[in-house]
């Protein structure tokens, strides 16, 4: 059976409308599909009651020129399809929530970032919650169920 990613970018690629939990395959969704496949990390933010998906942004604290970072090598973010198919999943749920936020990925795991100190890193055998105290704190609770089907899930409360 073809996991939900491969079959809504299969669909989008052939210019059909997909259809995620019922409804169609709005802008927002296709963005999201776009940087996953591309393997790109993308923020999810809401202006006047509209979805916004944009490339991930880091926070820089200083400035380096590009003479400095020249001959840097970045791999690409190369995930299994059982992960992605996650990040779908975790996305629409918190989307459908109104809840604001950002995915990066790393080579072979992704984090779910709500703010600073706030996140969720996922690879293909667990999850690894930061910053909560509980999986019944907002946003958390929004997707806990859909982390535990995933893989066995760690919270790693924050210091006192």
């Amino acid at each position: 059976m073809e996991n939900l990613f491969c079959a809504e970018l299969k669909s989008f690629n052939e210019g059909g409308s997909p259809s995620i939990e019922g409804g169609s395959l709005s802008s927002w969704r296709e963005e999201i599909l776009n940087f996953i496949s591309q393997g790109k990390g993308f923020e999810v933010r809401y202006e006047g009651g509209e979805v916004k998906v944009s490339e991930a942004k880091g926070i820089s604290k200083v400035s380096i020129s590009l003479k400095e970072i020249k001959g840097v090598k970045k791999g690409k973010a190369k995930l299994p399809a059982k992960l992605k198919d996650l990040i779908v999943r975790l996305a629409l749920r918190l989307v459908e929530a109104g809840k604001s936020f950002k995915v990066t990925f790393g080579q072979g795991d992704f984090i779910l970032r709500f703010d600073l100190d706030r996140y969720v890193r996922v690879d293909s055998t667990s999850s690894s919650v930061v910053g909560f105290k509980s999986l019944e704190e907002d946003p958390i609770n929004i997707i806990a169920d859909i982390l535990k089907e995933h893989s066995e899930v760690k919270i790693l409360r924050p210091l006192k």
